[in-house]
């Protein structure tokens, strides 16, 4: 049987049907820290902690896990690594939509160690990066210590030192800041034993973190069918951009590679006309990788040009299974993107010679470009 290939909003205007979005689930967010996430000193963790506060002032729109263990460190120190616990593992599992990281405190005490910070949190962010649940990473500048005069020095250092680093990492991995310390005041009443918040300090931490997280989508929109398909969607073209931003600065660094192909010369003799004649290669929108593909990405690339000039917005994958194949395909690319140490996104394989996925990377961003236009644009 031929596949049909038409704009779903057809079918929908068959029958005067409109469409409405689903109410959301709840976000999943993974709290990552030390005992000040963990709730050490509350009276009752289980209610008092801030990632507890954080889902019940989030009334429903968020679910959270509390992946604070007492003493640890973002630093790779032995025995005391944050990453070496149990909760690491659990945090990974998790399959957060969400990570809010706040680890330092306990990493002031290696002061021999200080310089290997900044790469040690990188590390931990861009593990949370790699998972599939692709989530959106956030990290927290530290709370002070108290009193403000007899801790002079640590303080010092949070503000000289860790705060300065921590910015520069959620900037080099494209993740967001929550400046903890700004909204923190240096006050004995929420600090009582100097470093554990008390229950208003732990509430304060939680507001804090709700007001920086993605704010609520609207409620049940209707959305009437329309008669073509609509712009990619909004979330998915941040994504893309972020990832494309990525790919450029690791780009930079690196010469230009020889000898690309053409992603029309992938197909032999005439582009495909319909996309029943690119059938081979809609499994790609699917997550599907043919075996005999050589390179996938130069495969996305003559699979984004040919949809692209055919002027299709939706295609039917097997099954019947229609599909808007411009997000569907930037999903996939996003999904597959590497982090390398330094902030920069690569696409290939990430144990191989970085310089062997030079081509894949450009034929990945030619992907990008043929299914949602040049970088910057509308």
């Amino acid at each position: 049987m031929k596949h049909r290939f038409f704009p779903i909003w057809i079918t929908l205007g068959m029958f005067g049907m409109m469409a409405t979005v689903s109410a959301q689930s709840p976000l999943r967010v993974a709290c990552v820290g030390d005992s000040i996430t963990f709730g050490a000193e509350l009276p009752d963790r289980a209610r008092q902690s801030y990632p507890a506060v954080l889902e019940r002032l989030s009334e429903g729109r968020l679910i959270t896990g509390n992946f604070g263990v007492s003493g640890t460190t973002a630093l790779q120190s032995p025995f005391r690594a944050w990453t070496r616990t149990q909760a690491f593992r659990d945090a990974l599992a998790f399959a957060p939509d969400i990570v809010v990281i706040m680890l330092g405190i306990n990493d002031l005490a290696f002061p021999d160690l200080h310089t290997r910070y900044p790469a040690d949190l990188r590390h931990i962010v861009q593990r949370f990066q790699g998972l599939r649940s692709r989530p959106r990473l956030f990290l927290c500048t530290l709370t002070p210590i108290a009193p403000e005069d007899s801790e002079a020095h640590a303080n010092r250092l949070i503000r000289d030192t860790f705060n300065p680093a921590i910015r520069s990492v959620a900037e080099e991995t494209a993740a967001a800041l929550i400046d903890i310390s700004a909204a923190f005041p240096n006050r004995l009443e929420l600090l009582p034993d100097g470093l554990h918040p008390s229950p208003e300090g732990a509430e304060l931490i939680a507001r804090t973190v709700l007001d920086a997280l993605p704010p609520p989508p609207p409620s049940a929109p209707e959305i009437r069918a329309a008669p073509v398909a609509g712009p990619v969607d909004i979330s998915i073209r941040h994504e893309v951009e972020a990832a494309r931003y990525r790919a450029t600065r690791w780009l930079e660094t690196r010469p230009a590679p020889a000898d690309l192909r053409d992603p029309g010369s992938f197909w032999s003799g005439s582009p495909p006309s319909t996309p029943d004649e690119a059938a081979a290669l809609l499994p790609l929108l699917d997550g599907r990788i043919p075996d005999d593909l050589d390179d996938p990405y130069f495969a996305f690339a003559a699979l984004a040009a040919a949809l692209r000039r055919m002027g299709h917005q939706t295609v039917f994958l097997p099954g019947e299974r229609p599909v808007a194949w411009r997000e569907a395909l930037l999903h996939q690319l996003v999904q597959r993107q590497r982090i390398d140490a330094g902030g920069g996104g690569f696409w290939g394989d990430p144990d191989g010679d970085p310089d062997g996925n030079l081509p894949s990377t450009v034929y990945a961003l030619q992907a990008i470009e043929a299914a949602l236009g040049p970088a910057g644009a509308p």
